[in-house]
């Protein structure tokens, strides 16, 4: 009997979530609609796409980076794919197959090498344009042609990994970031000036080694989430990956001044949970709010990882937020939907500051049961009113993290448009919708056709273009 190929069984691996295997440049794509003279820039996407069928189980987060992007000048748009060129990438087109195990074979015991690829974000600051995953240093792309220039470690200032969530802080022009590790020290955070030189780095001590997807900025502090997703190497193969699930160590947040070092960070307990992704934090008083999309519990790769895999209850993550009181050593939890949702953004523009509006990826009521994760819908919170307004796209319509991007520099916080990738199931191709941020529900006022489908992927960014 004849073993079926990787991409014959897996569901990561058909229909949208299907890699692309080719490199393209469109011009001139079509518009339904008018694109706004004021948008002016690039949106940047990345996400995974192996370049080669997988020579064992495949997941999601294993594929090679593609960077996707469309930009938009003077009411007219073009696309541009390109893959992330990391070492393993070279040495697998140089044999011609795949060479490298993925994630749950290397869990499994098959430690005969670990490619890494930089397939999960793309992001701007001070010139450099800055493909991302956890487990390495960025690699620099060019960001007109988007080739790959190699990996970028700050000048040699960066000796470890940099999380694929930097935060961009607007007031400063600071990129502040930090890198975690299975092997001591555990977790360090890193400053990057507004001229992109790395001028502070401290290691801040942790209870484990915990998969610390993404943290927290405020405009006085930084906010570190300990979730218990634990990192160990040992009994891989019992537990199903390197990742276990071990909510009896709890959850804890950790505050630390903008100013301050790893003394002076307080840790807050917190029930146990998981977020890959924070909306926004800001300071209140003397509290920190905290806006996250929160799992309960996280079964990361299958069963075998969790220690309450037949538990019941919430699986995918929903909007909550947290109010750290710094004076009083509490924290105060509250769900703010009931809804699935992931990606969740703001605008930019309040990284760190109060925010009003946010963005997230959720499941429209057309969403596919079963199989993977598919978001069909964006939701757009009002979290000063309590109210939020919800766009679908259809069903087996799967739509991306919308972005938003401001009408101009001083517009208010929710007077521009959102952008975000659409799969159009029967088409088979994908667009680039623009929405006006005040009526989501309204008729698009771009919806820019790509000549291609554009693969689900993770994370991206607008960059405006230079004045």
């Amino acid at each position: 009997m004849t073993t079926p190929l990787e991409s014959e069984v897996s569901p990561f691996l058909q229909g949208n979530f299907a890699p692309v295997r080719d490199e393209s440049a469109f011009d001139d794509l079509e518009v339904v609609g008018a694109i706004p003279r004021e948008l002016n820039g690039t949106f940047y996407r990345n996400g995974p796409n192996p370049a080669f069928e997988p020579r064992g189980r495949y997941h999601w987060f294993d594929g090679d980076g593609m960077i996707h992007a469309v930009t938009l000048e003077d009411g007219r748009a073009r696309y541009r794919n390109r893959w992330v060129e990391s070492q393993g990438l070279r040495e697998e087109r140089a044999a011609g197959k795949a060479l490298f195990p993925g994630l749950l074979d290397f869990g499994a015991g098959d430690m005969s090498g670990f490619k890494v690829t930089a397939n999960t974000n793309i992001v701007a600051h001070a010139g450099k344009l800055l493909a991302l995953v956890e487990a390495s240093l960025p690699t620099a792309m060019v960001p007109c042609t988007l080739e790959t220039a190699g990996l970028y470690d700050f000048g040699g200032k960066l000796g470890g990994p940099m999380t694929a969530h930097p935060k961009l802080d607007p007031e400063t022009g600071e990129m502040l970031f930090f890198g975690y590790s299975p092997f001591p020290p555990y977790l360090q955070y890193h400053v990057a000036d507004p001229t992109g030189a790395l001028a502070r780095s401290e290691v801040i001590d942790v209870a484990w080694p915990s998969m610390m997807h993404d943290f927290a900025v405020t405009r006085d502090h930084v906010v570190f989430m300990l979730c218990p997703v634990v990192f160990s190497f040992e009994d891989m193969a019992a537990r199903g990956g390197a990742f276990s699930w071990e909510p009896e160590r709890g959850a804890r947040l950790g505050v630390m001044p903008r100013g301050g070092g790893n003394a002076d960070v307080r840790w807050f307990d917190i029930d146990p949970c998981y977020v890959f992704h924070p909306m926004n934090a800001y300071d209140d008083g003397g509290a920190v709010v905290l806006d996250v999309c929160r799992y309960e519990r996280l079964l990361f790769m299958g069963a075998a990882a969790s220690r309450e895999s037949g538990a019941s209850g919430q699986i995918g993550a929903r909007l909550h937020r947290w109010r750290i009181d710094l004076a009083g050593g509490g924290v105060t939890s509250t769900p703010l939907d009931d809804l699935d949702g992931e990606f969740p953004r703001v605008d930019e523009r309040r990284v760190g500051l109060p925010h009003r509006f946010g963005y997230v990826a959720c499941k429209g009521p057309e969403a596919p049961e079963g199989g993977p994760p598919i978001f069909t819908a964006i939701r757009k919170y009002d979290l000063e009113r309590g109210r939020h307004e919800t766009r679908a796209f259809g069903a087996l319509n799967g739509c991306g993290e919308p972005l938003f991007v401001p009408r101009h520099a001083g517009a208010a916080e929710d007077d521009g448009w959102v952008l975000v990738l659409a799969y159009d199931h029967e088409r088979d191709r994908s667009d680039l919708v623009v929405l006006d941020a005040r009526a989501l529900d309204d008729d698009p006022v771009a919806r820019i056709r790509i000549p291609r489908r554009v693969p689900y992927g993770f994370h991206g960014n607008w960059v405006a273009a230079q004045a």
